[in-house]
């Protein structure tokens, strides 16, 4: 089989894994190789169908019996919350979007050499991207300003985007509240020593994202609170994404209407110290008054309450005087390494993780903690 052959039955294969294909669906993922500038698969001729489309790039747009598009959030009349309507559908590898198969196929797809690295501004960077669209688009979540992706320019001129889907809060009283959960999708690249395959770093991170808003579609039911979900662009060139998310707000979602952010930065190395870091879980911030209630339901992780933690995407929310929960593990054996590889992920503390969050993330969209008043008080640790 020619080199050309394998490669592409390889992204294939990472594709079905990343985006799911245990239904009947057409839909295929957005993992690919990587594309021209025209969005043609190197080595392939341009093959377009019908709608314009080439296959493998994103799920068809399904028409519904109601007249509106698969690929829309169903709208409730003048309101602005968007139905669950996918509710049930999995747009994952596996059953539970939380366990470990279906995160593990997204941090596998992500963390692919074909990706090489994922750095700004790269074909593997636009097809990385293109994964978390898909399934964003899968769940029928709303692209914010009509497009899930916020395109921008990094200071060396290299385009990249901010991927963002959104469920609007179902509450009149709380619905304006927006609580942000954030990974980053970039990564290194590639030099002479090799492809920085960032599974960890922050593969992890957005694995457990989009594993948390399938979980969400398929309660049913939208929350109480708006709850975005924003994989950040650019992160390792000083966490960029989430500063042009705040200098560029949507409607509605703007820095200041948010209440609460939780940042997903490296959450797949736990055996390598036994500890899960919950930072800025200061007393009185909505984190840790969640925290402390739920940390007794997963005795199996030991998580530190507290401290500081820089240099990561939650930082532009801090020093706006938004509440954050950062969650980190440490990996200090291959951080910014080309052996951050998919396979030295720490599979089951890793959905243990995303699971925790999920507790936090649920009470705090649809529970009673006074988000807006801890918000008054700041980041915490001030």
């Amino acid at each position: 089989m020619g080199r050309i052959a394998i490669f592409l039955l390889t992204v294939a294969v990472l594709a079905c894994l990343g985006l799911g294909c245990r239904s009947n669906s057409s839909e295929p993922s957005a993992t690919g190789p990587a594309r021209g500038d025209d969005g043609a698969v190197e080595g392939q001729p341009d093959e377009r169908g019908e709608d314009g489309t080439i296959d493998g790039e994103e799920p068809p747009v399904e028409e519904r019996d109601d007249g509106t598009d698969d690929g829309e959030p169903e709208s409730t009349g003048d309101s602005d919350v968007v139905t669950p309507r996918n509710a049930g559908k999995s747009c994952s590898a596996a059953a539970d979007p939380v366990g470990e198969t279906s995160l593990m196929a997204t941090i596998e797809g992500l963390a692919a050499p074909e990706l090489e690295g994922r750095y700004p501004g790269t074909p593997g960077d636009a097809s990385g991207r293109a994964l978390i669209e898909a399934r964003f688009k899968c769940l029928g979540l709303e692209a914010p300003g009509g497009s899930y992706q916020q395109p921008f320019t990094t200071e060396d001129g290299e385009e990249t985007a901010n991927v963002i889907a959104v469920m609007r809060g179902s509450d009149p009283e709380v619905a304006g509240e927006v609580i942000v959960v954030g990974a980053h999708h970039d990564h290194l690249g590639q030099d002479e020593q090799g492809i920085y395959l960032g599974a960890n770093d922050d593969a992890s991170g957005v694995a457990a994202l989009l594993g948390l808003a399938e979980r969400l579609v398929n309660q049913g039911q939208a929350p109480r609170r708006t709850v975005v979900f924003a994989a950040f662009g650019a992160e390792e060139a000083g966490y960029l994404g989430s500063l042009h998310y705040a200098a560029h707000p949507f409607q509605g979602l703007s820095l200041e209407d948010t209440v609460f952010m939780v940042n997903l930065d490296m959450i797949g190395s736990y055996k390598r110290e036994g500890l899960l870091y919950a930072l800025h879980t200061f007393p009185g911030t909505p984190g840790r008054q969640i925290l402390d209630g739920v940390v007794a339901d997963f005795p199996d992780l030991n998580v530190v309450l507290g401290e500081k933690g820089e240099l990561a995407d939650h930082m532009t929310f801090c020093e706006a005087r938004v509440p954050v929960t950062f969650f980190f593990t440490s990996d200090d054996g291959c951080y910014h390494k080309p052996c951050d590889a998919a396979d030295r992920i720490d599979r089951a503390n890793h959905a243990r993780i995303t699971q925790l969050v999920w507790a936090l993330l649920s009470k705090a969209a649809d529970g009673e903690t006074d988000l807006a008043a801890a918000r008054a008080k700041g980041c915490g640790d001030e």
